[in-house]
């Protein structure tokens, strides 16, 4: 989900199984990882964000979004509207995530000039999220036995905080296909489990991408990234950068099942 997802996402990122670990410390990558996807992120979630899209030339575009997650036995669900400007206005966005990880996750997309809702197909996932920095498998998250994981620094500090350094990489063309990514080096925040940092190699057009999660709070009994950044750079110059700012949010809140079906994204709120 956006919120859950995309709090989960980057300050969450990959789970994985026991084929590429070192042990470091006590701490192998796949015990921190393993942690980092356990982390407490809310069983539903309430939020509005403004996500800001900012080119080279340091021009700027604004995006308000509404967005409803809730997680299940089986599936984590989340729907986000577009509610501004008007050249998005109506645009809908709808992801389940499956636990099993024998069942391909399920997404949607509803533009209001189409007046029809496109489901994602698993070889589009690494294409942009609505214009942004961020791609559908960044918004959905990623399955973490898909990477391999290890420590390659065992501190490092970001933002006055201790973080273990971890590359984790893709176990196939498949998976690279998927998410569009040869490889990544994730911070780690050691006393909460939290992705706080990501350098992210592109395979296409050979660019990298900087990830970082900022203004981190806890808010309703949930350690929260209240500004979330990814930069695109090729040559070490800027490309193109997106920012979320989370407005407000409520954890734990009544988000009714009947707000995730495809008639709604039509609809709206």
């Amino acid at each position: 989900m956006i919120t859950t997802k995309l709090l989960k996402l980057f300050t969450s990122v990959l789970l994985l199984i026991f084929s590429f670990t070192g042990v470091l410390y006590g701490s192998s990558a796949l015990e921190i990882m393993t942690k980092v996807d356990a982390r407490y992120t809310g069983d539903s979630a309430v939020s509005d964000w403004r996500m800001i899209l900012i080119d080279k030339k340091d021009r700027k575009r604004v995006r308000e979004i509404e967005i409803f997650s809730k997680e299940y036995n089986d599936v984590d669900k989340s729907i986000s509207f577009f509610k501004s400007p008007g050249d998005v206005k109506g645009t809908s966005y709808m992801s389940y995530n499956w636990a099993s990880t024998s069942k391909e996750d399920d997404s949607w997309l509803y533009l209001p000039a189409l007046q029809k809702v496109n489901r994602i197909a698993s070889a589009d996932r690494s294409g942009s999220f609505m214009g942004s920095d961020f791609t559908y498998s960044d918004i959905d998250g990623f399955e973490l036995e898909d990477f391999n994981y290890k420590i390659i620094k065992d501190s490092d500090v970001v933002d006055g905080k201790d973080c273990w350094v971890i590359e984790s990489t893709p176990k196939n063309k498949k998976v690279i296909a998927k998410t569009g990514y040869l490889r990544s080096i994730q911070w780690v925040r050691k006393d909460i489990y939290f992705v706080v940092k990501n350098r992210i190699l592109v395979k296409k057009g050979k660019k990298v991408k900087l990830f970082a999660a900022k203004d981190i709070q806890k808010i309703d009994g949930v350690w929260t990234a209240k500004t979330l950044q990814m930069i695109t750079t090729k040559n070490k110059k800027l490309v193109h950068k997106s920012i979320f700012q989370l407005k407000n949010i409520k954890y734990n809140s009544n988000v009714e099942d009947s707000i995730f079906e495809t008639e709604v994204m039509q609809r709206g709120l």
